[in-house]
C-alpha cells in the first residue's frame, strides 16, 4: 500500500501507533510526532507551533525541508500540522483560573487558524494532569473534550517517563517517575471549526479527605505488567483483568481483613486476590456461568481438595452473588472497605473484528459476557450504557465505608472510527457523588501491533487503560 500521509516507511510507522511510549528526549519526541504528521509529498504548507522549544522545533524542520511558523503568523495560509506544547505552561504551581485563562487562549488559537488548516491533517496538544496539595485536576481531559467541540478528537498517546531514562524488563509493578498526555485532533468531515462550551466540571469533586489508610508507597504513575497465563477455567472469560494487578492495588488502598468488592465479579480475580492478602472478597456476578468459577475458584483456596498438601487455616472469607449488581441490596453484604472492578467497555465484544474474537472463535470460546438483555455489555446506546453503568456504581456506594476508595479499570473506545473517551465521561458522571483521584496507567508490553489506517491517517493500537481512581466522601 502506498504511503500518502507521511514520508514514513512501514518500519517507521508502525511504532509510532503504540498508545503509550518511553519518552526519552525532547529532540527524538518533536522529532517523531513532526514526521509523522507531516505530508509524504512536497508541499508549500506549513507546520504550526506553540511551546517551549522554538528553536529544536525550527531545527527539525530544516532537517526534514518542512516551512516552519508560529501561532502568531497572520500570513500562514496552508496548515498541514501543527503543535500546542502546554507542559512548561501548566505545571503544578498553575492555579485554576490560570488554567482557564490558557485553555481559552488555546481554544481562540484553534478558532483563528482552523480554516487554514487543510481537510483531514492535525493538530497535536501536549499537556500534563496536575495534583497541587490533596487536589487533582485533569487540565488534559478538560481540554480535550472542549477542543473536540471544533476538531474531531482522534487519539491519545501516553509518554512515560523514567527516572533516568532507561527502559525496564520487568515482567511486573515497576513504579515510574511522571507522564504527560499527548492528544490528537482532526480536522475533517466530523469536525465543526465552531466551539461550544461543554457542560462538564471535572474540578467540581476533587478535594481528597483524609482516611485511615497510611500508604507505605506512592502508586506509580504507570506500570507495565504482563500477567501469568490464564489457567483452563480463567480462559473461558472473554475480558479478564490479572491478579497481580488486583495485589497492587489491594496493598495500596487497604488493610489485612478489610472487605473488598467487585459488582462484575467475573471469573473472580478481584475476590481470590483479596483472600490471597488476607482481605475478604465479596461481589455480584450476572453470568450464573462465571460466577460459579468465582466461587470455585475461592473455594478451592480457602479449603482446598489436596489438604495434605496445601492445606493452611485460612479465616478469610469470601461472598459471590449470581445476582445483578443494579438489585443489590444493602443487606446483601457487610459495609465494603475497597471496591475494584473493571466493567465491560460498552458492547464492543459484541463488534465483528473486535481484539481477540477470531482467536476465541477458532478455539470455541465464548466471545461475549453473555447473551442476557440485561448485560451492560449488550447494550448498543452508548449514553445509555454509561448512565446504567454509573448507577450500578451509586448503588455500591451505599455500603460503602465513607472515606474508602474506588478503583475501576477502563479504557477509551475505538467504535466505527468515531472516538469515545469512556474513561474521560466516566470520571465526570461519577464526580456527582465521589472525590476524583490520579490516575493510573497498566501499560502492556506484549501485544503485536496492527497497521491500522496505514498510509492514511494515525490510528493508534490502544495498549494502556486507565486504572481510575477514586475516594467516597465522609
Amino acid at each position: 500500500m502506498k504511503n500518502r500521509f507521511n514520508k514514513l516507511t512501514s518500519k517507521e510507522w508502525l511504532p509510532f501507533q503504540k498508545s503509550w511510549f518511553y519518552y526519552e528526549n525532547e529532540q527524538r519526541f518533536l522529532t517523531e510526532n513532526i514526521r509523522f504528521f507531516t505530508k509524504a509529498d512536497e508541499t508549500n504548507s506549513y507546520v504550526l507551533y506553540n511551546g517551549h522549544s522554538t528553536e529544536l522545533f525550527n531545527k527539525i524542520c530544516d532537517e526534514n525541508n518542512l516551512k516552519p511558523s508560529l501561532f502568531e503568523d497572520q500570513n500562514v495560509e496552508n496548515i498541514q500540522y501543527a503543535i500546542i506544547d502546554l507542559r512548561n505552561t501548566i505545571t503544578n504551581k498553575t492555579k485554576i483560573n490560570e488554567y482557564l485563562k490558557v485553555k481559552q487562549d488555546v481554544i481562540d488559537k484553534i478558532v483563528s487558524i482552523y480554516n487554514k488548516i487543510e481537510h483531514r491533517r492535525f493538530i497535536s496538544i501536549f499537556i500534563k494532569n496536575i495534583q497541587i496539595n490533596n487536589k487533582y485536576y485533569p487540565f488534559a481531559w478538560d481540554i480535550a473534550k472542549e477542543i473536540s467541540s471544533i476538531l474531531s478528537i482522534k487519539d491519545e498517546k501516553i509518554a512515560c517517563l523514567t527516572e533516568d531514562g532507561n527502559k525496564s524488563n520487568s515482567n511486573s509493578f515497576t513504579p515510574r517517575k511522571d507522564l504527560f498526555y499527548c492528544l490528537y485532533f482532526r480536522k475533517d468531515e466530523n469536525s465543526s471549526g465552531l466551539y461550544t462550551p461543554s457542560n462538564i466540571d471535572f474540578f467540581c469533586n476533587n478535594n481528597q479527605v483524609k482516611s485511615d489508610i497510611n500508604f507505605e508507597n506512592q502508586i506509580p504513575f504507570w506500570f507495565i505488567l504482563k500477567p501469568q497465563p490464564r489457567k483452563k477455567d480463567e480462559i473461558l472469560h472473554p475480558a479478564k483483568y490479572p491478579e497481580e494487578l488486583v495485589g497492587m492495588f489491594l496493598n495500596e488502598f487497604t488493610k489485612e481483613n478489610d472487605n473488598v468488592f467487585d459488582p462484575m465479579s467475573g471469573t473472580g480475580s478481584t475476590q481470590l486476590g483479596a483472600i490471597k492478602l488476607k482481605r475478604n472478597g465479596y461481589g455480584t456476578e450476572l453470568s450464573e456461568f462465571f460466577s460459579g468459577i468465582a466461587n470455585k475458584r475461592c473455594s478451592e483456596f480457602i479449603n482446598p481438595t489436596q489438604k495434605e498438601l496445601f492445606f493452611e487455616e485460612k479465616k478469610q472469607k469470601f461472598k459471590i452473588l449470581n445476582k445483578d449488581a443494579r438489585l443489590l441490596n444493602v443487606d446483601d453484604f457487610p459495609v465494603i472497605n475497597y471496591m475494584l472492578t473493571s466493567p465491560p467497555y460498552w458492547d464492543m465484544l459484541n463488534m465483528k473484528g473486535a481484539e481477540n474474537q477470531a482467536k476465541r472463535i477458532k478455539q470455541g470460546l465464548q466471545t461475549n459476557y453473555s447473551d442476557n438483555e440485561q448485560d451492560l455489555g449488550n447494550v448498543a446506546d452508548y449514553n445509555k450504557f454509561l448512565n446504567e453503568l454509573s448507577d450500578i456504581y451509586f448503588n455500591i456506594i451505599k455500603i460503602m465505608k465513607p472515606g474508602s476508595y474506588l478503583t475501576i479499570v477502563v479504557k477509551n473506545i475505538k467504535k466505527k472510527g468515531q472516538n469515545y473517551p469512556f474513561a474521560w465521561d466516566l470520571s465526570n458522571i461519577l464526580q456527582k457523588e465521589l472525590i476524583l483521584l490520579p490516575e493510573v496507567f497498566w501499560c502492556q508490553d506484549d501485544i503485536s501491533i496492527a497497521p491500522y489506517g496505514y498510509g492514511n491517517t494515525w490510528v493508534s493500537n490502544t495498549f494502556h487503560q486507565y486504572c481510575l481512581n477514586f475516594q467516597k466522601p465522609l
